[in-house]
């Protein structure tokens, strides 16, 4: 069974992201990306691969106002963007209801651009449209509304039952859990950008069975060093054909 990941897999939200983040954090309300200075735009685009969950997408915000004129150019260490998240005083759960909130009030004065911030990843998206894969199941960090929003918008078939969302703080691991129980697959294979996500669910799932298969999207908004640490820990690395090969394996099973 084969379960994706929705920003940086299917969804390209770069563009949404920093500017709903900056929403967020500022308490605007800009529909659009150039609102924002270029200098910030860059730098937080440069840095958003630390950023997991999306809660933590403010005090990255609020460190790239504070260094976008200075340090436009800056890419942020581990240690230093851990370093960051470890100073805000506001919980997670707060920090992902504020982007939450602000992604509503952005979609309700102008969804036209909202959507316009967004771009299906190809081809993989048109080869689960083309194919009606099914059961489509997508978990993610982001909340549903949005995710539902953008899969009916961009002509993707999903059961409203099969997206496990941000929403409510529930982590990737409870609702690969929930997954598990409901389907009861013989294997699972979940395709992610994010490291740190694949690492956490390695720990809390597989508890020395490989249950899971956790692969690394290419595509998405990795890190320069992703994909050696991906590989080094024994995650296999997918590029766009690769996952469409295993979805065609998986249609013909």
């Amino acid at each position: 069974m084969l379960i994706f990941d929705f920003d940086g897999v299917l969804i390209n939200s770069i563009d949404e992201v920093v500017l709903t983040t900056y929403n967020a954090t500022t308490a605007n309300l800009h529909t659009e990306l150039t609102a924002l200075p270029p200098e910030l735009v860059s730098l937080f685009k440069r840095n958003r691969f630390h950023v997991q969950p999306i809660g933590d997408a403010i005090p990255m915000m609020q460190w790239c106002l504070k260094n976008c004129q200075s340090a436009p150019g800056r890419m942020l260490t581990p240690q230093e963007y851990h370093s960051i998240i470890a100073d805000t005083t506001v919980a997670l759960k707060a920090r992902s209801d504020r982007i939450y909130k602000a992604r509503s009030r952005f979609i309700e004065k102008d969804q036209q651009a909202w959507m316009a911030l967004h771009r299906p990843f190809q081809p993989i998206w048109n080869k689960l449209i083309r194919s009606d894969y099914q059961p489509l199941v997508i978990l993610t960090n982001k909340n549903k509304d949005a995710t539902l929003r953008l899969c009916r918008f961009f002509d993707l078939k999903v059961d409203e039952m099969n997206v496990y969302p941000g929403d409510h703080g529930i982590t990737k691991s409870q609702h690969m859990h929930r997954i598990m129980e409901r389907f009861e697959a013989e294997a699972y294979y979940f395709i992610d950008d994010s490291v740190k996500n694949r690492k956490q669910l390695n720990e809390d799932i597989n508890h020395g069975k490989k249950v899971l298969v956790l692969m690394l999207a290419t595509w998405g908004y990795t890190g320069p060093d992703d994909q050696k640490l991906a590989q080094s820990c024994g995650y296999p690395v997918f590029h766009q054909q690769d996952l469409i090969s295993l979805l065609e394996k998986q249609i013909k099973a």
